[in-house]
């Protein structure tokens, strides 16, 4: 049996992604999780790989280990798309973070809360939502507005999108740190100075 499996994140689907988290977080031996995430991957029934031969197994693992070993934002050099076109409609990524709203804010903390991945879809469908204008290098996006089918749309996002989306917060999240440190060394250097 010959089977296709993806080479890259934008052949996966964010509903693919969430798929393969429950199987990890099901299967408690290694072998099973491995099997199972190639037969979601290559969008097989479940035990169609069950008899499969060990090497067989391992060349498909060797090939998807960019997918199987947990990914880690802070390393990952995946551009945001502040603009996408999904579904023949065009999204934007909120543009202005200092405008976010108490409903906005309140929704993506709820949504993490659980588990970032389990509600992934929901959290896409707050950052992206469709685009009200776009002049030259702008844009603008609709006002934020809970919306079920658009979170269920999402499901069908590649997942460089999201992953360039969850790379963007972890930048963030890494240059305050940063920055924080350095605001605390010269605060330091400051006070010792006055001494």
């Amino acid at each position: 049996m010959k089977i296709t499996l993806p080479d890259d994140w934008h052949e996966v689907t964010l509903e693919k992604y969430k798929e393969l988290w429950q199987v990890y977080e099901r299967e408690t031996e290694s072998y099973a999780a491995v099997r199972r995430s190639i037969e979601v991957l290559a969008g097989l029934a479940p035990g169609t790989l069950e008899h499969v031969e060990w090497g067989d197994l391992a060349k498909a693992t060797e090939k998807i280990h960019w997918f199987l070993s947990e990914p880690d934002a802070r390393t990952m050099q995946m551009p945001l798309q502040n603009i996408i076109t999904h579904k023949n409609k065009q999204y934007g990524f909120i543009p202005d973070w200092s405008t976010l709203t108490v409903g906005e804010f309140a929704d993506i903390e709820t949504y993490m809360q659980d588990s970032t991945f389990k509600n992934l879809e929901h959290i896409m469908s707050i950052l992206y939502r469709p685009i009200a204008l776009i002049r030259d290098d702008c844009y603008e996006i609709e006002l934020y507005k809970p919306d079920k089918k658009r979170a269920e749309d999402m499901l069908t996002l590649p997942m460089n999108v999201v992953m360039g989306a969850l790379v963007f917060f972890c930048n963030i999240e890494k240059a305050l740190a940063i920055t924080t440190q350095q605001s605390l060394v010269r605060k330091e250097q400051t006070n010792s100075k006055k001494v």
